[in-house]
Order: C-alpha cells, then structure tokens, then sequence
C-alpha cells in the first residue's frame, strides 16, 4: 500500500507492520488509538520536526489585566441548571460582580461569559482569585473555578513559550521621541558619508541600559494550564495593544500530512502497539493451548520494552536539537 496520509492509514500500516492479517494482534481499537497519541506527543515533544517556530499574536482585552475577572472555567458543568442561574462572584466578604451560565438542553453547565461585564475603563480590583456561588432552583453538582487576568490564554497546540516582544520601551515608541529618529536626524547627515559605526554603537549602548536597567518582561507559562502570565506593570499597555509571543506549537498531522509518514514515527507507534499487546497477552503466561502450544506474552513485551529503549535513546541522539541554557 502507499505511504500513509491519514490517521486509518497510519493505523492500519502500523498493525501490518507487527503481522496483520497473518498475525492475530490481540489488542483493542481503543488501546491502538491510546498508543498512537501517546507517540504523537512524544513526537511533539522531542522530533525537530514535530514542532516548529511560531509567533502568536493576541489582543489584550480589560478582561486580561490582573485586577479584572479574566474567566471562569467550568470544571463539571453538573446537572439540571438553566440560563437563568446566577453565579455570584465574590472577594472575600465583597461581591464583584454576577453572571449567568449557559447550558444545553439536559442543565449542564457549558460557559459562562464574562465578556459583556467589561468597558474600556472597568476595574474589580481583583487581588487573587476570586470564589463564587451559584444560586438554582433544582442544579447541582456543577464545579467552575474563577481566573483574575495578568495572563494571555494560550492555544492547546502551542507546548512552549520562550519571549515576548519588547513592551513599551525606548527604542519601540512610533513617535518623534523615537531615540532611533533622534540619533539618525541629529548624527546621520547622509548615509553615504557619516559611518554607521557610532550609530550601531549608541544603540547597543541603549539597549544594554534598557536591559539593566529595565529588563525583559518575566514570563511564567504551563502548557496543562493554557496560560502565559506576564510578571509586568500592565497599565504600559492599553486594550486594543497586541502582545506577540515567540512560541513552538506541534505540528498537527491531520493538517500537514507527512507527519503519518515520518520513519521514526512509524517504528515508535508500531512499538508502543507491540508492547500493548505483550502487556495484553502476559495474564495467559503459561496457559497451554491445543497441541501443547504455550502463550508466551511476555517474550513480546520484553522485545517492545528493549526497542522502546533503543528507540528513545535514537530520538535524544539524533532527532532532538540540543539543549540550550534556559533564560527567566
């Protein structure tokens, strides 16, 4: 057959590949379909080219900074409530603010919007997260879980994030105190005749002195949690300003199909399915077929555990890029 092009195929190669048809493989659907993510995401994780580069740009709304309401997470959306709950918010002894789910047609709790709370100039003075309570005639059972800002929410396939462009400093302002204008319409007659040279040098005298005494905006960012805090003074950006992150998201095989027909990929799935299946045939160690016939499952599993190992140990040496210091 081809080289496979789609999640079936990339399946269906990886079970001929430990015998099928001619080979009876003793493993569940689901458990081949576990086995391939858990190899995608490793992929992910370590194959230079099972993520890449990306700058992500988001749009700060009031909602994001750190003294506001940014979301409320619905952890169990529970049963039997309406659009016509209220959830109170609430700091401490003090109620900030009151919303309204929204469900589907059983009562489970699905969102609850906080964008229509905000204008350009509103301030809860949140100082940690908040707590709520949910008042309902006949709900129950619903788990939400409030988020002041300072954060940027990140999407499921970005897995680093490493920078943020400069945010508000000296050498980016779009105006005439612009030091680069300054420098170029008071030192640079012509190009042609002034060197570059104490232009270059007074730049990077600048930057320095922006670099100690300023510094690069901290960030914190957990790839479970979807969320990239920046540690700044965010009243130096107004809403409506962009954020732009350098980040590395994973490749998604369903859009860039060659990713199915990568070797490593293959051997390592195919791998993982082995060792599911040696795991599956273990219980009937022993067990005496027709003909005297012994299941051996643990052979099977000893050889996947060993080519696992050999297989990792490839991916470190010769498909990851190395590991550079980590800056923070």
């Amino acid at each position: 057959m081809a080289i496979p092009t789609t999640r079936p195929e990339f399946k269906e190669y990886c079970l001929r590949r430990l015998g099928k048809p001619v080979v009876e493989i003793n493993i569940d659907d689901d458990q081949v379909d576990d086995r391939i993510d858990e190899a995608l995401r490793y992929y992910a994780d370590y194959h230079f080219d099972g993520s890449d580069k990306q700058f992500y740009k988001f749009q700060v709304n009031t909602k994001n900074y750190p003294y506001n309401l940014a979301d409320v997470l619905v952890s169990s959306g529970g049963t039997g409530y309406s659009n016509a709950d209220t959830i109170t918010i609430t700091q401490g002894a003090n109620t900030v603010t009151t919303l309204n789910p929204v469900t589907d047609g059983s009562g489970v709790i699905l969102s609850v919007p906080v964008d229509q709370l905000y204008t350009s100039n509103t301030n809860f003075k949140l100082k940690a997260d908040p707590t709520y309570t949910i008042s309902t005639a006949g709900g129950s059972g619903a788990i939400l879980q409030p988020l002041k800002g300072g954060y940027i929410p990140i999407p499921e396939n970005i897995i680093g994030v490493i920078n943020v462009f400069p945010i508000g400093q000296a050498l980016n302002t779009n105006n005439l105190f612009n030091i680069r204008y300054q420098i170029a319409l008071n030192d640079l007659y012509t190009l042609t005749s002034v060197s570059m040279v104490p232009y270059y040098m007074a730049l990077q005298h600048i930057q320095f002195l922006e670099q100690m005494l300023v510094g690069q905006q901290p960030l914190r960012f957990n790839r479970h949690k979807n969320q990239c805090h920046i540690d700044m003074d965010w009243n130096i950006i107004a809403p409506g300003d962009y954020l732009v992150l350098e980040t590395y998201g994973a490749v998604d095989p369903n859009i860039y199909t060659q990713v199915w027909s990568d070797r490593w990929l293959q051997r390592y799935a195919a791998c993982l399915i082995k060792q599911q299946w040696g795991w599956n045939l273990t219980k009937f160690t022993g067990m005496q077929m027709p003909g005297g016939i012994m299941f051996n499952g643990e052979k099977i599993l000893n050889d996947a555990t060993k080519e696992r190992e050999d297989l990792e140990k490839e991916m470190i040496t010769s498909y990851s890029l190395p590991v550079t210091d980590m800056i923070g």
